[in-house]
């Protein structure tokens, strides 16, 4: 096995893995250089990656029948700092109860989460750095169209309801509570006030249900997507991946990219994403909207809430 005398970037997804192989396989000039052994070997990971996140280097070996320092060569020669750093990647896409816990493993691994203060500088930096990275791939990675028909989906549907739990349920609230300053008939779905998953059945079509769920998804927010869908309502989903659960379930997708050194989901770009549709919305109502808005400001003054 041999790698060319640059150190390659390690993929930060196991998405990113798969596209690597790829490159591996065509011989791309920017791909590492692996022996026909070596490519063999990562071919057969790829295609066993629950073995692969859940068994230890040893067992793993055994099972493939190669000697542990070739699982740890590979690791190294895809720019990984070891063998733990490179099965990070696996656990993490299971997606499972430990996904926060292997994420952080990966990113001490890699040496992105380092300890000190000069070390914490350069680590606030990363974060930064990779926010902004975050926001511009979100921007320009949103398909104009799509935004729209989520908008007209939300200005035209006769009842919305939004629900994100767990991380997402910030956003989630921030959407719907702005949404409500616009037009009628916003619900957001909350366990805390005792809704659960059977509200779903209340909806129609000609009813949308916004969907906001970062992997790893809640199971509550799924079920109640895909009840609502069942019901003949249209679903809108607001998501970090493409490969998400609620992408499966409606063609009207919008993606916040959030990737980066830090050890639980970045939100920044959700929330950007989650203002521009609240923009459009407004921008598309046009007078009703500043109609609305006042009401609601007018009812907040005479109350006397703030």
């Amino acid at each position: 096995m041999s790698a060319t005398s640059r150190h390659p970037t390690a993929p930060a997804s196991f998405a990113e893995l798969q596209a690597l192989a790829n490159s591996v396989r065509r011989g791309d000039t920017q791909a590492p250089r692996l022996s026909p052994k070596a490519q063999h070997l990562l071919d057969a990971l790829l295609g066993m990656p629950e073995s692969v996140g859940l068994s230890n280097i040893s067992k793993l070996g055994e099972q493939l029948e190669v000697n542990p320092s070739s699982l740890t060569r590979l690791s190294h020669a895809l720019g990984f700092s070891g063998f733990r750093a490179f099965q990070a990647l696996f656990r993490e896409d299971l997606a499972g109860s430990s996904f926060y816990s292997t994420r952080a493993e990966r990113l001490l691994d890699f040496g992105e989460a380092p300890e000190g203060t000069v070390a914490s500088t350069s680590q606030d930096q990363a974060l930064w750095q990779q926010e902004m990275a975050n926001l511009t791939a979100t921007v320009e990675g949103l398909d104009s169209g799509a935004l729209q028909r989520a908008v007209r989906l939300i200005v035209e549907a006769r009842h919305v309801h939004v629900i994100g739990l767990r991380a997402s349920f910030g956003a989630a609230h921030y959407l719907a509570y702005y949404l409500d300053f616009l037009r009628d008939d916003v619900r957001h779905i909350s366990p805390l006030a005792g809704v659960g998953v059977e509200q779903a059945q209340r909806l129609a079509e000609g009813d949308l249900v916004i969907g906001v769920a970062f992997r790893p998804e809640t199971r509550a927010s799924v079920d109640y997507c895909r009840l609502a869908v069942e019901q003949g309502a249209t679903l809108l989903a607001l998501t970090n991946h493409p490969g998400s659960q609620l992408t499966s379930l409606t063609d009207h997708v919008l993606l916040a990219p959030a990737e980066g050194p830090f050890f639980f989901n970045p939100m920044t770009s959700l929330f950007l994403l989650v203002e521009l549709l609240l923009s459009r919305v407004a921008h598309d109502m046009g007078s009703d909207a500043i109609t609305s808005i006042r009401q609601r400001e007018a009812l907040i003054a005479c109350l006397n809430v703030e």
